[in-house]
């Protein structure tokens, strides 16, 4: 009887563990970067989106919020759309204060979106909801709202004239002499994604973005693209709504 009572507890007790190691936000969690003073600057720098949370490992909702944040880091490290361009971080603000005093942390769990393109100082706090679904919802809107990805504006102009012009080749002239004068390496990489589209654009017709767009998001669905070519497709389905957007107003 002895025996069997030991092992009834000893049972319980692996499993209170085992609960606790699945709560516990101190542990390595998949697709989740663990941040230090160290490595903070090199992960959020204004180059990608990063959610950062804000922790204590004491810290009972933070505990909460762990199976979730675990199930988010998952989702995105298995979605090739939002890995190339959002990351999902945390950090041990209570043994890393430095941190938490940069931005303004005064409780547990805080967390906040770094958007791409935007001062690092200026991160926007998430006050939505705490879930898988709630956090993916948010990314997925800040991604789609940022419409400066990958993009040069004073192309965007030029790209914009494609749907309703009659003299494609002119439109296409004048946007090879813009990008002859960026300066930009970044952007006149962009560039000459704008160029390639544009001289399609001319040689096929207008109805070659939409087929370009709907072969890319294949490619991105199908899992089969290499981590090297992910980037380069989201920054080419970024360049083609530039032709895209505008042309959908036209029609309207």
């Amino acid at each position: 009887m002895l025996l069997r009572h030991s092992l009834v507890l000893f049972a319980a007790l692996g499993s209170l563990a085992g609960i606790r190691a699945a709560d516990d936000p101190t542990g390595s969690l998949a697709g989740v970067v663990d941040l230090t003073p160290d490595n903070f600057d090199k992960y959020v720098n204004g180059a990608k989106d990063v959610l950062v949370e804000f922790y204590a490992p004491w810290c009972g909702h933070c505990k909460h919020l762990t199976p979730e944040y675990k199930k988010l880091g998952a989702a995105v490290a298995a979605s090739p759309a939002l890995k190339s361009r959002v990351t999902i971080a945390k950090v041990d603000a209570d043994a890393h204060r430095s941190l938490g005093e940069r931005f303004g942390v005064g409780g547990f769990p805080t967390l906040k979106y770094f958007h791409r393109g935007k001062p690092v100082s200026e991160p926007a706090d998430y006050s939505g909801a705490r879930t898988q679904q709630g956090f993916t919802d948010f990314i997925e809107k800040a991604l789609a709202a940022d419409t400066g990805f990958a993009r040069v504006a004073s192309l965007d102009s030029l790209a914009s004239l494609f749907p309703d012009s009659k003299t494609p080749q002119k439109v296409y002239d004048d946007l090879k002499a813009k990008v002859a004068k960026l300066t930009d390496k970044t952007e006149k990489s962009a560039g000459d994604i704008y160029l390639k589209y544009a001289q399609k654009a001319v040689d096929k017709g207008n109805e070659y973005f939409g087929t370009e767009k709907s072969r890319l998001e294949r490619l991105l669905e199908s899992g089969k693209v290499g981590a090297s070519k992910i980037g380069e497709i989201s920054q080419k389905l970024s360049v083609l709504s530039a032709f895209e957007k505008v042309k959908a107003a036209v029609e309207e």
